[in-house]
């Protein structure tokens, strides 16, 4: 009877072991990061946009809304109006404290996945980013300003919102979600951030980052970095260029022109 009671403890104790283990296990893949791919994009000759694929695992009973930003910066624009019959411009507007590029992606209306006090704090919409701006001068029409800036900035593929981007996949009991972001073409180089926000019963629960490099490469490469640190060479390279391009067209109009 002894050496049964002992079999008996083994056993218990292997399993016992065995759900500790499943259940770090488990653990270890819920904290597992989340994974973005391409990691980085690279703007050649060629490149006509792609789609920012964004995986990972996903608490059950929970949703995730997915965010790539970019830094803040402050931009100019010419403002238009009315000179007689004419249209002219007629000042500027500074617009600041937004993004230069700003990406949502969820799963269905970020409406009923978080309040409007955590809409406006994570900046999960786009009226988010129009309470977050700071326009100048002040004693211009706010709302007309901030809404012909966020038309501007979607046609660019700048801003957007993406409500049927992300899919919840898996089994109930171990969900993981996939979220596809079109990446336009106008995105500025640099370090963006990739922000995937869990949340539940209208709250923020929990927050993962990831950067994403996008970089020139090739022709494109060269001419910014004459551009900007070899801007003499750049100059001189242009004008050789244009005076080339126009002498080769003033050759073709003459010789079209003298066939009739």
């Amino acid at each position: 009877m002894l050496k049964v009671a002992r079999f008996a403890d083994v056993i218990a104790c292997v399993a016992l072991a065995t759900l500790v283990q499943a259940g770090t296990a488990a653990r270890a893949d819920l904290s597992a990061p989340i994974r973005v791919e391409p990691e980085r994009v690279t703007i050649g000759s060629l490149f006509r946009g792609g789609t920012i694929q964004v995986t990972g695992p996903l608490e059950p009973g929970s949703d995730v809304i997915v965010i790539i930003t970019g830094r803040t910066v402050e931009e100019a624009y010419n403002r238009k109006g009315r000179i007689g019959p004419f249209w002219a411009t007629v000042g500027k507007v500074t617009i600041s404290d937004v993004p230069i590029l700003h990406l949502i992606a969820s799963g269905r209306p970020v409406s009923k996945l978080l309040s409007r006090t955590a809409i406006d704090e994570h900046l999960v919409d786009l009226d988010a980013l129009a309470h977050r701006a700071t326009v100048r001068p002040a004693d211009l029409e706010r709302n007309t300003v901030l809404a012909e800036y966020l038309t501007l900035k979607r046609g660019q593929g700048l801003v957007g919102m993406f409500e049927e981007a992300v899919r919840v996949q898996g089994s109930s009991r171990e969900p993981s979600f996939e979220a596809a972001i079109p990446w336009p073409t106008a995105a500025p180089v640099g370090t963006y951030q990739v922000v995937v926000r869990h949340v539940r019963n209208l709250t923020v629960i929990r927050e993962e980052t990831k950067a994403l490099e996008v970089a020139y490469v090739g022709l494109p490469r060269l001419i910014a970095h004459l551009a900007f640190e070899r801007s003499l060479t750049y100059g001189i390279v242009a004008v050789v260029v244009a005076l080339s391009v126009g002498l080769v067209m003033g050759l073709l109009f003459k010789r079209g022109t003298a066939g009739h």
